[in-house]
């Protein structure tokens, strides 16, 4: 049976600030504001706290105690995550990682997430943590919003990566891609983008033509080129590269039609509103790939560390 003790407690303490502000008997004391009528319960206790004042301090002072903990603890920053260069196919897996590594160190969660638009009408409105995503990400959230870019991934000792556009040896050139496939492991509106940058401003009739088909991973959009379902693959240098050791014989089928400014890996940035209040999940976060734990976490997005941003990498994230 569950009693609820909440509307004496109310009373007792109307009550007792009453009489002890006009000199009254507890008897005197015969209707509250709460609606509750004294009683033998609550003149008993009402007694039993004038004898002992401190009693009643700590009635009062501990309820406030526990609900400015339980604000206090309820306050959880969230890591927002969104990379259109990778294809994650199980989010609830990645996040049930990243939260039971996170909750060692405290309040901490992660949101994962597929969808561009989602992302920023939900993290950015919410202002409530941090940011992982791509640089180029980076660079068109921030026209919208005051953040501020603090560590880039790590992948092999390495924080920048190259794009590759590959094809079979019988395509000629860049243009010879119009009304083709194209398989990438990023998301369309990622890929079109790297692709109008490699062709050129004149380029977007091409661009526009072209078909993306998503595949899991970069060495599946390579392996796609070589089964004749693509006619050419974006992919990092990285995993062309990686291609020649799994497959030697596809990679001598494959040519590079062009490779695209060298970009940084994936990056945290903070809304500067929040970099104080952050600080503390900056450093977890900064050391998660020096423990097997963390690192495993980390390469579920395809890197195995991060740093702080040097000047040089500001420079090419464009600060």
């Amino acid at each position: 049976m569950h009693f609820d003790i909440r509307p004496y407690c109310s009373a007792l303490l109307f009550c007792a600030m009453q009489n002890l502000s006009t000199g009254r008997s507890p008897g005197r004391c015969t209707h509250l504001s709460s609606g509750v009528s004294t009683s033998s319960f609550l003149r008993y206790l009402y007694e039993a706290f004038t004898k002992k004042p401190l009693l009643l301090f700590y009635i009062i002072l501990l309820p406030c105690l526990f609900f400015s903990m339980s604000a206090f603890a309820g306050n959880k920053l969230t890591i927002y995550f969104y990379n259109p260069e990778i294809n994650i196919n199980n989010f609830a897996s990645l996040k049930k990682e990243f939260d039971t590594y996170l909750s060692a160190y405290g309040e901490y969660q992660l949101q994962p997430f597929s969808e561009r638009e989602i992302f920023e009408k939900v993290a950015v409105s919410k202002n409530d943590g941090i940011f992982i995503i791509s640089s180029w990400h980076y660079k068109k959230l921030k026209e919208t919003m005051p953040i501020e870019p603090v560590l880039v991934a790590v992948s092999k000792n390495q924080s920048t990566c190259r794009k590759i556009l590959s094809a079979k040896k019988n395509i000629s050139n860049l243009t010879s891609l119009k009304n083709s496939n194209i398989a990438s492991a990023s998301s369309e509106d990622y890929t079109r983008n790297i692709i109008m940058q490699m062709i050129g401003d004149t380029s977007d009739g091409i661009v526009r033509s072209v078909k993306v088909l998503s595949v899991p991973k970069d060495i599946d959009a390579l392996m796609s080129v070589g089964f004749g379902v693509a006619e050419a693959a974006l992919t990092t240098e990285n995993s062309f590269a990686k291609l020649a050791m799994i497959n030697q014989k596809q990679y001598e089928m494959l040519k590079q039609l062009s490779v695209s400014e060298e970009t940084l890996l994936p990056i945290v940035a903070v809304p500067k509103s929040l970099i104080n209040e952050c600080e503390q999940l900056l450093k977890v976060l900064e050391k998660m790939g020096m423990t097997p734990e963390g690192k495993n976490r980390l390469n579920m997005l395809g890197f195995d560390g991060w740093k702080v941003l040097s000047e040089q990498e500001k420079r090419i994230l464009g600060k």
